[in-house]
């Protein structure tokens, strides 16, 4: 069985995995499933780039750090306990650059300490439903040809497929069972993925 789909294939949540396994490889599963949208989040509580690259890293060594004692509690969710890590380590990220700018005489923005954990786990979950589909998106698209994606994503943003009949000399009929297809495709993949990833 190839890697892909021993990917697919697979049972236990990555959480489960990190939890239980402790092993390199489902450190890494985890940290490209979830370096992107730590960073999102970061991003959305207003951190320039630089920072939320910054803060990225930090979180990530926090995790690293905690995750050999994490008990995963299933009644509670992981991305709520994520967002309050997210929270507090850009808290602490900008505290230590006033903290170094009052030295210097200046003193920066703290933005940071208005955003209440509702309101950085409303970002996240409006953020982890888009990276969620943009994900689901990208895990589907070996599967289709780039025509048919570009199709698809065309029909998404509401073009008719009687309006890309001409374009690409396919019959609106066609153009719908394409779509149809990569859609049922892509809520599969999304089902997936959230059960992966708990």
């Amino acid at each position: 069985m190839n890697e892909k789909n021993e990917t697919y294939g697979t049972r236990a949540t990555l959480l489960q995995r990190m939890i239980h396994e402790k092993d390199e490889k489902s450190w890494e599963d985890f940290v490209q499933y979830y370096r992107d949208f730590i960073y999102l989040i970061c991003r959305k509580m207003d951190m320039s780039h630089h920072d939320a690259d910054e803060v990225v890293q930090q979180v990530l060594i926090k995790l690293w750090n905690h995750f050999p004692n994490f008990e995963y509690d299933e009644s509670k969710r992981f991305r709520s306990w994520l967002c309050r890590v997210i929270q507090n380590t850009g808290r602490d990220f900008f505290r230590k650059l006033n903290s170094q700018s009052r030295l210097k005489g200046k003193v920066l923005d703290e933005e940071m300490d208005k955003l209440s954990l509702p309101e950085v786990e409303n970002i996240a979950e409006h953020e982890w439903n888009d990276y969620l589909a943009s994900l689901a998106l990208e895990n589907i698209k070996p599967h289709f040809s780039d025509r048919l994606i570009e199709i698809f994503l065309r029909l998404v943003e509401g073009e008719s497929p009687q309006d890309l009949e001409l374009e690409y000399k396919l019959k609106p009929k066609v153009i719908y069972v394409y779509s149809k297809r990569i859609r049922d495709r892509l809520k599969d993949e999304l089902r997936r993925l959230k059960a992966e990833l708990a």
